[in-house]
């Protein structure tokens, strides 16, 4: 960020196309989108799938999380959100080019598909403490 502030404030920041190459530089290639949505929350089910294993006598339930997954969301993500459950995943990513948190959650409707929520990450050093923003949000089928 402080980078990007000094260039943002220095006399060529004036300059045409210089502030396009900087935020394509910074978000990188696997940035989220809306168009991108649908296969980052099949990957990171997935990949929380795959490092999950439900201990013995534990039972996995469509509406339950895999025993053992982490809540890496921050509180004020999930009062943005407004749903007191603990994610079956959920991602620190960038949205259109800002910090975000994507939080999967099972659909309340329909147990066979799931919820996911793109949260703006700004909550989490908001003074005062604020719910934070849902920027988009989807149901999936589940897989």
């Amino acid at each position: 960020m402080l980078i990007q502030n000094a260039a943002v404030d220095s006399p060529q920041a004036g300059k045409p196309g210089r502030g396009t190459a900087t935020e394509r530089s910074t978000e990188g290639g696997d940035a989220l989108t809306a168009a991108s949505l649908g296969s980052h929350v099949q990957e990171l089910l997935a990949s929380q799938h795959a490092h999950k294993t439900p201990d013995l006598g534990t039972r996995s339930t469509p509406d339950t999380p895999l025993s053992g997954s982490a809540d890496t969301a921050p509180s004020c993500v999930r009062q943005g959100i407004g749903r007191p459950e603990a994610p079956l995943a959920s991602s620190h990513t960038r949205y259109e080019g800002k910090d975000a948190y994507l939080v999967v959650l099972s659909d309340p409707t329909d147990p066979k598909r799931v919820s996911a929520y793109v949260v703006s990450a700004s909550c989490v050093s908001a003074t005062p403490p604020a719910p934070g923003k849902i920027l988009l949000s989807h149901s999936y089928q589940r897989d």
